[in-house]
């Protein structure tokens, strides 16, 4: 005797009915996806101050350190509190290709900083490098979100 396979089989009304339901979370998603200004900014003030640490003495670097990386916590809860979770920049999609230039702009900013940190004059350069950054912060974060929302209403 042949069995059948094990398998669920649904009408074709049940899988409308489940691709709607889909496409309504994406887009409802979608929606509390659009940050305010505010959170743009907050991402990039902190990819800046990463790029200003060396403007600081030694000893005071740790404590501009502790205070990017509880930044960094809070726009986590923020966002936690505002989706329910948070997207991480690096999920698979489209959003990579604006997370990856993003990261490496960035992170050549950090290290001109640190190369800057040893040249006199230090402190007007180091200010206009992190600058850029936030530039490129803000920027990227408002382009990654146009590509994220995008991504949800293709589907």
């Amino acid at each position: 005797m042949e069995s059948e396979p094990n398998h669920m089989s649904y009408s074709k009304e049940e899988a409308l009915l489940a691709l709607a339901a889909k496409g309504k979370v994406e887009q409802n998603l979608a929606n509390l996806a659009l940050c305010p200004p505010l959170r743009h900014a907050a991402f990039a003030a902190t990819m800046a101050a990463l790029v200003a640490v060396p403007i600081f003495p030694l000893h005071m670097r740790f404590i501009a350190l502790a205070v990017i990386f509880a930044s960094i916590f809070l726009i986590v809860r923020w966002d936690k509190r505002r989706l329910g979770v948070f997207i991480n920049g690096y999920r698979r999609g489209k959003t990579r290709m604006v997370t990856f230039p993003m990261l490496a702009l960035i992170l050549g900013l950090d290290f001109g900083s640190y190369y800057v940190s040893f040249l006199p004059g230090k402190s007007v350069l180091i200010l206009a490098l992190a600058a850029t950054a936030f530039l490129i912060g803000y920027l990227g974060s408002t382009l990654w979100q146009r590509v994220f929302i995008s991504e949800l209403n293709v589907g």
